[in-house]
């Protein structure tokens, strides 16, 4: 599946105040070595840089688009460096005192490997913050893009289509670190009330990740059809401070001993 860096870094991007929050409370130090895991187009990699500035920080995604933006937008950055690689294919041992990730493992199905990769490249002491939407994080995206895709008669190019992603409760996610070796683990809920101006706006932000794997099932001339049928059910969400709808994240903590 291609992204579209540019779009994914133009659309109003509630994530990214999540990303913020997230940094917030990893508490990162001048003299960190830090792992960004799905750093996508580097915004906030290049937050993390400023806030480890006698660090270092290496930012890791497997597109290669978004790769190609986030180099674009940090060539100054003087310790900050990028490679291409999936969280379940990395291959460090002892090199990170961080391991942050915000809004990126829902994209990865092998989260017990990911969660052992990231132990493993950790020094020992090192930490985790994670940030990503968790299990049942909006009930609307769902159901919505089922129906458009029954009001179109679209069944037929969704025979053989597999979820990209693996969202995990709380719960859940606590026992793969716990598995993984991870002590002192923290894992939580955070539900953010999300508000969008307009529907094109609401659509922007779909169509930049979540409706992503949908799309690329359908042929270009009918996207456009879809996109349309899907955003539209969201005018159902309209109160008088806009389009809103509730979105539940799950932030995760844990350490190296």
């Amino acid at each position: 599946m291609r992204w579209d860096a540019d779009k994914y870094d133009s659309v109003k991007a509630p994530q990214v105040g999540a990303g913020r929050e997230l940094i917030r409370l990893a508490r990162v130090k001048e003299t960190d070595s830090v792992l960004d895991i799905g750093c996508g187009t580097g915004k906030l990699t290049i937050e993390l840089a400023s806030l480890a500035s006698k660090g270092s920080v290496l930012g890791i995604d497997p597109s290669g688009e978004m790769l190609k933006k986030a180099r674009k937008v940090s060539g100054q950055v003087h310790n900050l460096r990028l490679l291409k690689s999936g969280a379940q294919e990395m291959d460090f041992e002892g090199v990170f005192d961080l391991a942050f990730s915000n809004s990126a493992l829902q994209w990865v199905k092998e989260q017990l490997r990911a969660s052992q990769r990231t132990y493993r490249a950790l020094k020992p002491g090192g930490r985790i913050a994670f940030q990503m939407p968790a299990k049942g994080f909006c009930h609307e995206f769902f159901e919505y893009a089922g129906l458009a895709i029954k009001k179109l008669g679209f069944e037929r190019f969704f025979e053989s289509f597999e979820s990209p992603w693996c969202f995990v409760s709380k719960q859940e996610y606590a026992g793969l670190l716990k598995d993984a070796g991870f002590l002192d683990v923290k894992v939580f809920y955070k539900d953010y009330r999300l508000a969008f101006n307009s529907i094109k706006e609401v659509l922007d932000w779909w169509s930049s990740a979540g409706l992503r794997p949908y799309l690329a099932m359908l042929p270009e001339a009918e996207q456009e059809f879809f996109k349309n049928a899907f955003a539209m059910q969201f005018e159902n969400n309209r109160t008088g401070g806009g389009i809103e709808f509730s979105f539940r994240r799950l932030f995760a903590f844990g350490e190296k001993r």
